[in-house]
């Protein structure tokens, strides 16, 4: 994705296709809303215009040109750092006055932490003269760390009110001061903004590293052909370069790009901007970033060198993956000679990296030290799975093993689009709920590998706008923090000289505990509890929500994720507020392996929602034989009994209907069974099934709700693609539906059967209008599931080779991944075609048409209407009906492993599948991604699933595939 840093003349272009869809849109933004939408944009380090902060005085030009009446602080960055031993900060409001004419009255004011509350108000008079700048200085009380809204309103004498605002500020504790090159804690810091007032915030909230040296840029490296800079243009970045070091803050090296007389033109010959397309002239880029890097490297050893290659995407429109990986021989062959302790930085996310930089059996793969990802989105456990996978595939494939490390170089979640759902007084915190448990996340990833990881939250400017604004933890207009800047600042204070050593809790689903040791070799540690999806995972009220008491916590300091003391620790036992994502911090005067103990054995965890409770499918049609089964899990640190109670869909008699009592380990589930004494068929396949559950000791731990059911089987049944569709007649259709904001409803049809030749999928999806890509061969590069498709997702494979995360003691609580996935979509001339995206021997990559052949290839299968090796597909559009019918019929070559186990069985039994869909309604309008792992329960987190991979495995976008098929006999 990119970082989004423009020249202010740059232009938006036209909205993309489908196929070039980004990643931030993709994860950033939940996958529903990206499918046919676009972003674009590029980085571009270039020195911004200063702006200085306001002033108590001023001259008359400026006071013209200024506001009538504007709120800052005493401080200019609104930020007060704790110091020398205090407990409390004393800000002061500055209201600053600009009148034409004179002007007096009453400035009328209020302090609420976290938009509570005002804990303190006042009013007071002022007297301003006209055409001279003045301020009315007000204090503002004392105040612990957290963060504070500030209310005021300022009326004339006549009445009228002049202004009315509320702005922010942080009280909060010192940061570690001085360089750490080995620390996480990046911030990716805007140009554009006053440089002076934006490194003494990130100094004061503890960053250690920024993205980019601004007097490094290419065209200033390279202005022509063979043309190279200065001694003084070096010097100038070397003393910006000096000056981020004074902060305490270390440069990732950047290469913004290209030479603007180094870009290759479109594939009509227009002009392209520097970051739209690969370099023209390759060699005389690699010549660029040596002469870049060679006067910098004994100050900067870490250079990234390119941000995103797009593949025949907004940034490298005609270029190709072996072009990439030109790109980065060229460059280490020219740097490495010289300089091989440099280290060069490339990729741009996980699996874009195993697709380009690594593609498996191509030209010159891994000539970089250490990969790039942009991870934006809620942080969910999939963004550790795919960190763990980014350290094993570096090392794995990387000419150095990987030696420089992983670079999450741009993450994050913004207000107007992660937390659309809240109320908007809540947005801002939610966005800082979510900053320490995705670096917690990704640090976890780098202490358990031993790879070092930097991570830059995206983004800060303190008083200009930019392209991805959005995302600034700044309100660039009223120049104030936003939470999100005390969030991490807590953060920081909290964890930076630490180690990190373990996660307490791998097998609790609810739970995620990280064991540090600090510098002092006393035990430190963060703990939250985890969100679940509901739709639009936003609502804290959809995760995780309880109580921890601890037993023996005399000498453990417990703060909040804002910083805000909740236990001093003078007692030996506290209880402690779990809300999701909301990080808890212990600072102890225990050993680490004591601290662990505490937080493990003399802890109580009481969740509102102890266990996890799901309702099966019925995995073969309904008779006397059946049951009902419902999975409980106990998603809690330490054992639970749990007792369940089952209703029945009316007209159903069970026996019995409650369950004994049943002892759960940490994570464990356990299957319980409800024999059906008599039943009733729906016609619509859905069956709801209310459950109850009770936990022993915790009568407080009531969980009821109920779920609908659904048959899911496959019948032995032979099928003619094309043919009538009466020969699905008795088939139970499994069905889902996808409901907008706006209420419009569609429903999409699943029928599956089987004979010794195929695997049968029938699909019916309501769509008001076909989006299609043109076909394959007129284009390789649109891929088939960014248009109008659906997904056939199999986990049918035990011991899955290229899976480079099996045997992880995290693998089931959010890990696994699938092993085969085919998309059916229409192109364009109704031509019907069926890939492969995913099946062992693939690596988990997807088709780019200038890697090297994988074992087994992807892309389209031989399959026609009514013949192929591989299989068989008709997509049908019915413009009039919006409708498309979808009917596939997929060899048992290319599912071996259940094949094995179908042929096996004996007659009269049933075979267990794991299967799941996705329907993608794609383009303006367009219902996005709908998921069958999301339509009854809360998915599970996991790393590969449906595709597109670079935003998979997550729960808003479907989760791990464990939806339960049976196949009959």
């Amino acid at each position: 994705m990119t970082d989004n840093h423009d020249r202010s003349d740059r232009t938006e272009p036209a909205a993309h296709a489908p196929g070039q869809v980004s990643r931030r849109t993709v994860v950033g933004f939940g996958a529903a809303a990206a499918v046919g939408a676009a972003t674009a944009g590029a980085l571009d380090l270039a020195a911004a215009p200063a702006a200085s902060a306001a002033t108590p005085e001023g001259t008359a030009a400026q006071a013209a040109a200024a506001p009538a009446v504007a709120l800052a602080f005493s401080d200019p960055t609104g930020l007060y750092p704790l110091s020398g031993g205090a407990a409390e900060a004393a800000p002061a409001l500055l209201v600053v006055f600009n009148p034409a004419t004179a002007l007096s009255g009453s400035i009328a004011w209020s302090v609420a932490p976290r938009g509570g509350d005002p804990v303190a108000s006042g009013t007071a008079g002022f007297t301003a003269a006209a055409g001279t700048q003045s301020t009315t200085t007000i204090p503002l009380g004392s105040f612990g760390p957290d963060y504070y809204a500030v209310t005021a309103t300022v009326t004339a004498a006549s009445g009228t009110q002049l202004l009315g605002q509320t702005v922010g500020f942080g009280v909060i504790r010192p940061p570690v001061e001085g360089r750490r090159p080995g620390s996480a804690f990046g911030l990716g810091i805007r140009a554009e903004s006053d440089t002076a007032l934006t490194r003494q915030i990130a100094q004061r909230i503890g960053v250690k590293w920024t993205r980019g040296v601004i007097a490094v840029q290419p065209d200033t490296v390279c202005p022509a052909p063979g043309v190279f800079w200065q001694q003084a243009q070096i010097d100038a970045a070397r003393a910006e370069i000096a000056d981020w070091h004074d902060h305490g803050i270390e440069p990732l090296g950047f290469i913004n790009y290209n030479m603007s007389w180094n870009v290759q033109p479109d594939a009509n010959g227009k002009p392209l901007l520097v970051y739209q397309n690969r370099p023209k002239d390759l060699a005389a880029h690699a010549e660029m970033v040596y002469h870049a890097i060679a006067p910098l490297q004994d100050l900067v050893p870490n250079w990234e060198i390119w941000n995103e290659p797009w593949v025949h995407g907004w940034a490298w429109k005609t270029g190709d993956a072996q072009d990439y990986r030109d790109m980065c021989k060229l460059i280490w062959d020219r740097v490495k000679p010289d300089f091989p302790d440099v280290n060069l930085i490339g990729g741009g996310s996980v699996t874009y990296n195993r697709d380009i930089v690594y593609a498996q059996g191509s030209k010159d793969t891994g000539y970089i030290d250490g990969s790039v990802n942009h991870a934006y989105g809620y942080p969910d456990p999939t963004q550790y799975a795919m960190t763990k996978t980014q350290i094993r595939m570096d090392r794995k494939g990387s000419r150095t093993k990987g030696r420089a490390g992983q670079w999450q170089t741009e993450l994050g979640t913004a207000e107007s689009t992660s937390f659309t759902d809240v109320p908007a007084a809540q947005a801002p915190y939610g966005v800082a709920r979510t900053v320490a448990p995705t670096y917690l996340l990704h640090m976890l990833a780098g202490a358990e590998e031993d790879s070092p990881i930097r991570i830059f939250w995206f983004s800060l400017s303190y008083d200009k706008t930019y392209s991805g604004v959005e995302f600034n933890i700044y309100d660039y207009a009223t120049k104030t923090p936003r939470p999100a800047v005390v969030a991490y600042s807590a953060m920081t204070s909290l964890l930076e000289d630490a180690k990190l050593e373990s996660e307490l809790y791998p097998d609790a689903k609810s739970t995620w505990g990280f064991l540090f040791r600090g510098a002092d070799g006393k035990g430190r540690a963060a703990l939250y509890a985890d969100q679940l999806y509901d739709g639009t995972e936003e609502h804290q009220s959809a995760g995780h929500t309880g109580t921890l008491t601890l037993d023996g916590a005399r000498g453990v300091r417990v703060y909040d994720y804002l910083g805000r003391q909740l236990a001093d620790g003078s007692s030996a036992e506290v209880t402690l507020p779990l809300r999701p994502w909301e990080v808890l911090y212990f600072d102890s005067d225990l050993t680490p392996a004591a601290l662990k103990t505490l937080l493990t054995r003399g802890a109580c965890f009481a969740y509102d929602t102890p266990l996890r409770i799901s309702p099966l499918s019925f995995v073969k049609p309904l008779d006397a034989t059946s049951a009902i089964e419902v999975r409980v899990e106990n998603t809690t640190p330490h054992p639970l009994d749990a007792q369940l109670r089952v209703t029945p869909p009316s007209g159903w008699q069970l026996s019995p209907a409650v369950s004994p009592s049943v002892r759960l380990a940490p994570g464990q589930a356990r299957t319980l069974s409800f024999p059906v004494k008599a039943f009733a068929v729906s016609d619509s396949n859905r069956y709801p099934v209310g459950y109850e559950a009770t936990v022993a000791g915790r009568p407080e731990a009531h969980q009821t709700g109920t779920q609908d059911v659904q048959v899911a089987y496959l019948p032995f049944r032979s099928i003619t693609v094309g043919g009538s569709a009466s020969q699905w007649n008795g088939v139970i259709p499994v069905t889902l539906t996808s409901t907008t904001a706006a209420g419009d409803t569609k429903s999409y049809a699943f029928q599956a059967a089987w004979d010794q030749s195929f695997l049968y999928v029938r699909a019916i999806v309501e769509d008001d209008v076909q989006l299609s890509h043109v076909p394959f061969g007129d284009n390789a590069y649109l891929f088939p599931f960014q248009a109008d498709s659906i997904q056939l997702a199999f986990d049918a494979v035990a011991d899955k080779t290229e899976d480079l995360l099996a045997g992880d003691p995290h693998y089931e609580k959010c890990l696994r991944s699938i092993s085969h996935l085919y998309v059916a979509t229409l192109a364009t001339g109704n031509v019907s075609e069926l890939h492969r995206q995913l099946a062992p021997g693939t690596n988990y990559q997807t088709y780019y048409p200038t890697n090297a052949d994988l074992p087994t290839p992807l892309g389209p299968l031989d399959a026609a209407p009514g013949s192929g090796t591989e299989g068989r597909v008709l997509v049908s559009r019915d413009d009039t009906g919006q409708q498309t019918r979808y009917e596939i019929a997929l060899a048992w070559s290319q599912l071996p492993e259940l094949q094995a186990a179908v042929q096996a069985a004996s007659p009269g039994t049933v075979t267990p599948a794991t299967f799941a869909v996705q329907v993608t309604d794609a383009g303006t309008g367009g219902h996005g991604a709908t998921y069958s792992t999301t339509a009854t329960e809360p998915p599970t987190s996991g790393c590969y699933n449906f595709a597109p991979f670079w935003g998979t495995g997550a729960q808003f976008t479907g989760g791990r595939v464990d939806t339960r098929w049976g196949i009959g006999h």
